[in-house]
């Protein structure tokens, strides 16, 4: 699917893109580690950033989870979009950003950027790709239903990517939630026009669809 292709599917998904202000980007972030209770800081402070310059985005990996209810630690934030490398380095112009993965036989994603001092860390993952036998599947940036204050990504493209991942244990998790709570029709959809091995396949076509 191309970049338009992708942005038009999150945003019909009920997503309103934020409004850039002026100055986005320019808005230093406040240094300093996280206290125990206040893990979610340094995630307000890099959202609000992509925010003011008008980046669409959620959170995926164990921020979603979280968000669900599926777990209670959260080693990083994983934050997803499908905005270019570009409008995220001048969204994010205030923070040091290093390119966080080099060639990978697994992973296709556009790039992968680590927000450099953060705590707990916080990487961008730009186009978000994983390689299978079949071919490329890619996993966009949809967003989920619940996650109270976050912003959480779709916990059916979640699945898939930590099926392909083989995070067994998250992946199973994630379909047992699909399994009661009913799958988003139109996720499920996507994914099985995606290149994803067999079994998968007939995993994500014994998920439950959530009722209209």
């Amino acid at each position: 699917m191309k970049e338009q292709g992708m942005k038009d599917m999150v945003k019909d998904m009920g997503k309103k893109p934020a409004r850039p202000v002026e100055h986005a980007g320019t808005e230093a972030p406040q240094r300093g580690s996280a206290e125990p209770g206040d893990k979610r800081r340094v995630l307000r402070e890099v959202t609000r950033q992509l925010e003011l310059g008008g980046i669409d985005y959620v959170i995926g990996g164990s921020g979603m989870l979280l968000g669900l209810g599926l777990t209670d630690t959260v080693g990083d934030w994983d934050i997803m979009t499908e905005a270019s490398e570009k409008e995220i380095r001048a969204a994010l112009a205030a923070y040091t950003i290093i390119d966080a993965d080099g060639p990978s036989d697994l992973y296709r994603s556009a790039y992968k950027l680590r927000l450099d001092g953060t705590e707990p860390e916080v990487e961008i993952i730009g186009g978000f790709a994983v390689r299978t036998q079949r071919g490329i599947c890619r996993l966009p940036a949809l967003p989920g239903t619940g996650g109270g204050d976050l912003r959480i990504a779709s916990p059916e493209i979640w699945f898939a990517a930590y099926t392909l991942m083989d995070r067994t244990a998250k992946a199973e998790r994630l379909e047992a939630y699909l399994h009661e709570h009913g799958a988003e029709p139109s996720a499920l959809a996507y994914l099985r026009g995606q290149p994803v091995p067999e079994a998968l396949a007939e995993r994500l076509n014994r998920l439950p669809e959530q009722r209209r």
